[in-house]
């Protein structure tokens, strides 16, 4: 919220006033007691205000200096911070850090990387803070646009973690946003499906960080025009911010704006267990491809052969045959664009 003032009751007691401007989360309050140095800052006509204990002062300062580029980074691809009129707030606490509104909290060391260490594996998380670039992820998804229930977290947290993909892309380039959109295969477990039973307040596995960035990388792919893409993702944020949705509303906005039907896709992600497989069957000059999916209407195109010479091909469930120069062993798929599995025989 916004700080209005403090009051001297005369009893040995001090009211501090702070007012919200915007619906928050119940989740998302959040009241922190300390003895805070604080320092401010300008982005614009955004207020930045930062809270450090006194003896934590100095790393504070160099370390909540990225505060600004990340901020940079999500304006650029969805539009003004949210809660402006609020301000944005990044404030010390004794425990890694949450995405308060308006109010983000940090305990990540003054060290980039998650609790020091390589988050990713692939040398990319070393470069940046995860837990401001993370946690304020949120203030767009998760706090601005939320899940109307439980079940839907992965509206929170796989497009938050997509949106660390996006600052890595912005910040270091399109190779590394890939490397480090990919390096998050090894944390998903296809154990249970994304979105959870619905009305019961239930978890979801944390697949749906993970895997759910994995599915919207494999979206850019699919729409595979990175000009529509970003108006895409600018226009989705836009539409729905400051409201509680529900996945069948992305998934009839995309329906929508891209003109067509990719609800398959989005239910054999985030309502099943397994990814889909591309089987590749080999023989003399010529493949036959298939999609082995739970959902009986998937179709996907995707990009195979050399990376050089990418062709899209547009395989459904039923088997289809195209001739190909390529031996088994030269055939490829770019599973670095679009999350599936490879069977070849």
């Amino acid at each position: 919220g916004k700080f209005l003032g403090k009051t001297e009751l005369g009893d040995g007691y001090t009211r501090w006033d702070w007012l919200v401007q915007y619906p928050i989360n119940n989740y998302d309050v959040s009241i922190n007691i300390g003895k805070y140095e604080h320092w401010s800052d300008q982005l614009g006509d955004l207020a930045l205000d930062f809270y450090a204990l006194p003896e934590d002062l100095d790393k504070a300062k160099k370390q909540f200096a990225q505060a600004r580029g990340m901020l940079e980074a999500y304006q650029h691809y969805f539009g003004d911070y949210p809660f402006k009129k609020d301000g944005y707030k990044l404030i010390e606490a004794p425990y890694a850090g949450m995405e308060h509104q308006s109010a983000v909290t940090y305990g990540n060391r003054f060290a980039n990387g998650y609790l020091e260490r390589d988050w990713t594996g692939v040398g990319i998380s070393p470069r940046f803070d995860f837990i401001i670039i993370h946690e304020s992820g949120h203030e767009w998804f998760g706090n601005s646009v939320s899940a109307a229930d439980r079940a839907d977290m992965w509206i929170h947290e796989g497009w938050t973690t997509y949106l660390e993909c996006l600052y890595v892309e912005y910040m270091y380039g399109k190779d590394d946003g890939l490397k480090y959109t990919n390096a998050y295969k090894s944390k998903v477990r296809n154990q249970q499906p994304i979105i959870a039973q619905r009305g019961v307040n239930a978890t979801p596995p944390q697949d749906m960080y993970f895997k759910g960035a994995l599915f919207i990388n494999t979206l850019r792919s699919i729409v595979n025009d990175d000009q529509k893409w970003w108006a895409l993702l600018h226009d989705f944020y836009q539409h729905f911010k400051y409201q509680n949705i529900m996945t069948e509303d992305i998934v009839a906005y995309f329906n929508r704006r891209t003109g067509r039907n990719l609800t398959p896709i989005f239910d054999q992600y985030l309502r099943h267990t397994a990814i889909p497989i591309l089987e590749l069957k080999f023989s003399d000059g010529a493949v036959a491809y298939r999609w082995k999916a739970d959902e009986p209407r998937f179709a996907m195109p995707v990009r195979v052969g050399t990376k050089d010479q990418w062709q899209i091909i547009s395989p459904t469930t039923e088997w289809k045959t195209m001739k190909t120069p390529l031996k088994q062993a030269e055939f490829a798929v770019a599973t670095d664009l679009y999350f599936v599995d490879v069977s070849k025989s």
